[in-house]
């Protein structure tokens, strides 16, 4: 019938533009922003919070979506579309299963279910995920269209690898993002989601090359275009300088060199045996080549292969890992080792065992950068056997498929290699969309026909299809709508109410339109980042003098009103409890931040950011008995922590003990007199003005001409009383600037004449 023919054309459409997705960036509408500077291409998106991340996967789930319309609909119809049975089909559907047990037991099932605007991740993105296995097993598969879409990935890799290029070479105004610093990034935002990216279409291209010649396809026209391809994959997984994936590409090529080396039989194989062979020599010259000259100036000036020649077990994120996260998780996993912990409570395991000396690293981790173990953590063992089933079972598919011994190398190598990044990584949707899509495939491989006989094998009516039709438009647009609409306000007005050039009232009425239900019927995403963004709004709004106080009462009471409530979802999650007792010392009410924080400190005990602000509050209420207690239990349990040497040391200052703070400062430095801008602080609220005068000095030492620091030694001079020395500095700084000197004769005349006072 014609209708399945649209029908056909719209899924088709909605599953080759997922290809797309990964050049979306809800920025405003530019497909990419460096700095201040827009370029190129234009979607209709709006501006996001979390642009790289929310934008992509908003789209993703709408055309998900989409496809799943039409696709009922054509499976209805047409029983050819109707998935079909297999060991990756079960395996996927188990694992969906059981995350679903571990989300309805979770800490919290809200978040489990629905996650953040950061990570889009959740029980929402899992389920969005299978069906897109499903669609894909199916309709590409009953049309045999897998090249095609393999080749449009391909198409769009060469597309972000050109991107990587200019972004590197600073051409054409494109750089890499803030967030990545000089490595590449593209549209991804971060340099190891392209890098996973690019390790999937390295693989695909060696398979589509494969594919062409085992078909006798393999003209020079294609033979040049994935040889360009592959060229600028590998150029933008260098320029990422990401580890995991650089070695998994390396290692995924070793073992599908390894698998032709022993399944290429019969003499037409003989040449592709031997330069196998060869490729695994080569490998082997240039590792221990690499090796001999990793401590050369030449590998050090490169910033790709100064990383790759640092993998050491010394190395710091290399320990992060080794020492701290995994041993956490295998913690986390052993204590719920059944449904686990739900989808996005790695926090909850991470703050119960924090280890004091991840001090100097992130203090918030929500992952366990191992996607094993972040299953094993989100539900059980199950869930990581299961997950790691899906890697096995994919193998044997390829294993006993048809494919041709090239073909099966390549996604033999694809597999090894993304299972070895995952080691040491989580997932984005970019990389667990393709991955989905390579099981698909696969399934499709390895899927069995539905008898004849069967049920499900047969067309439904005509008049069935008009029953069901509008049963299904209405129940899969309603939930596209519930899933995302919402959000995506909030995602607008978040961004919005942060913003500076709103009035204090007009961000008022944003965060308290994005924390309510903008848009029939709401949903959770985002609600905890915008508490989190009202509450440091709020304690900087209170702060401002020009403010009316009738406005800042009203961002008082919703900021502590929501975290409040946010708190009862979260139980014991210490992150919102610190959030809590920050907001509540900013605004003075001390007695329920000090109820906050030990809260905080209960529920992670060895947290010293969490013990060291608790020891502020206590010292801004006069308990320095106390404060010194805490802030003693947060120097001690890592003792190389220099700021909590510092906070203790300032804790017996403000007690009136100079002996035992000195004595810590000198322990460490051999001087109070040490460079640290807290430290600086105490020593101004304690009025030990020549401390404060002789840290300004050490810093002027060092940057002679830097205005700024002899206007702090100016204005320390002035609360001292030293007006002499005043006056003098400001002299001093007009020399320097002299188009300043006007404003320092200014203020040299009012300290004269007594009209300026400290």
């Amino acid at each position: 019938m014609q209708y399945t023919t649209y029908l056909r054309w719209g899924v088709l459409a909605a599953i080759f533009l997922v290809i797309f997705t990964p050049f979306i960036i809800a920025d405003g509408g530019a497909m990419y922003q460096a700095g201040s500077q827009v370029h190129s291409l234009y979607w209709p998106v709006t501006n996001f919070f979390f642009p790289y991340i929310t934008g992509k996967n908003f789209v993703f789930r709408i055309l998900v979506e989409i496809a799943l319309l039409g696709y009922i609909l054509l499976a209805l119809a047409e029983p050819k579309y109707r998935p079909r049975a297999s060991l990756i089909m079960w395996a996927a559907l188990g694992l969906v299963v059981w995350v679903g047990v571990s989300t309805i037991t979770s800490l919290d099932p809200i978040k489990s279910f629905w996650s953040n605007f950061e990570r889009m991740d959740g029980y929402i993105n899992l389920i969005h995920l299978f069906v897109w296995f499903v669609i894909t097993g199916a309709v590409l598969t009953a049309d045999n269209l897998w090249d095609r879409f393999i080749n449009t990935t391909i198409g769009a890799s060469v597309a972000q690898g050109l991107i990587a290029l200019l972004q590197v070479t600073h051409s054409l105004g494109f750089e890499p993002s803030s967030q990545s610093g000089a490595r590449a990034d593209t549209t991804f935002g971060n340099a190891t989601y392209l890098a996973v990216y690019m390790l999937f279409a390295i693989f695909l291209t060696l398979f589509m090359l494969a594919r062409r010649k085992a078909a006798g396809k393999l003209s020079s026209g294609w033979q040049i275009w994935y040889g360009l391809a592959l060229v600028l994959q590998c150029v933008g997984l260098y320029f990422t300088e990401t580890r995991g994936a650089q070695l998994g590409v390396i290692g995924g090529v070793i073992i599908g060199a390894i698998w032709i080396a022993i399944f290429a039989r019969g003499a037409h194989f003989k040449g592709v045996r031997h330069l196998a062979w060869y490729a695994l020599g080569a490998l082997a010259v240039l590792i221990v080549g690499f090796v001999g000259i990793r401590d050369t100036s030449f590998v050090k000036s490169s910033g790709a292969l100064n990383r790759l020649a640092s993998i050491s077990l010394n190395d710091a994120t290399v320990q992060s890992r080794l020492l701290y996260i995994w041993p956490t998780a295998l913690k986390g996993i052993g204590e719920k080792p059944v449904v686990g912990w739900g989808e996005e409570n790695f926090n909850f395991v991470f703050n119960k065992y924090y280890q004091p000396a991840m001090y100097n690293q992130e203090q918030w981790f929500d992952r366990a950068h191992n996607e094993f173990l972040d299953f094993g953590i989100v539900a059980g063992v199950p869930a990581l056997l299961l997950y790691a089933a899906l890697f096995v079972l994919a193998a044997l598919a390829v294993w006993r498929s048809r494919l041709s011994v090239l073909e099966q190398a390549a996604l033999v190598g694809l597999l090894a290699g993304y299972a070895f990044n995952n080691l040491f990584v989580f997932d984005n949707l970019v990389s667990l969309f393709c991955f989905f899509a390579v099981l698909a495939f696969l399934h499709g491989v390895s899927r069995k026909e539905l008898p004849g006989w069967m049920f499900l094998s047969r067309k439904m009516s005509a008049e069935g299809l008009a029953i069901a039709a509008p049963l299904v438009v209405i129940a899969v647009a309603g939930g596209a709508w519930y899933f995302n609409q919402p959000a995506m306000v909030r995602a607008s007005q978040l961004v919005q109410a942060v913003g500076s050039q709103n009035t204090p009232q007009a961000n008022l009425a944003l965060f308290q339109s994005a924390l309510g239900n903008a848009t029939f019927p709401g949903n959770p995403i985002g609600v905890q980042e915008t508490i989190e963004q009202l509450s440091q709004f709020a304690a900087n709004t209170v702060q401002q003098s020009t403010i009316d106080p009738s406005i800042k009462q009203q961002y008082f009471t919703l900021a502590t009103e929501s975290l409040q409530n946010l708190t009862l979802q979260r139980k014991h999650d210490a992150r919102l409890e610190l959030f809590m007792g920050t907001l509540w010392s900013s605004l003075g009410q001390f007695p329920q931040a000090l109820a906050s924080l030990q809260q905080a400190v209960a529920d992670s005990p060895k947290k010293q950011q969490i013990l060291m602000q608790l020891g502020l509050v206590q010292i801004q209420t006069g308990d320095t008995i106390n404060a010194i207690a805490t802030m003693r239990t947060a120097f001690e349990e890592e003792q190389g922590y220099d700021t909590a040497r510092v906070l203790y040391a300032s804790a017996y200052y403000y007690a009136g003990d100079l002996t035992h703070g000195d004595q810590l400062l000198i322990d460490k430095w051999g001087t109070v007199i040490v460079d640290n801008d807290q430290l600086l602080q105490v020593y101004t609220n304690i009025k030990q003005w020549g401390r404060a005068e002789n840290i300004w000095k050490l810093r002027i030492s060092k940057d002679q001409n830097n205005t700024q620091l002899h206007l702090g030694l100016a204005s320390t001079y002035f609360k001292a009383g030293d007006n002499a020395s005043t006056i003098a500095e400001l002299q001093t700084i007009a020399k320097l600037d002299p188009s300043t000197a006007a404003q320092m004769q200014t203020l040299i005349t009012k300290i004269k004449d007594g009209t300026l006072k400290p």
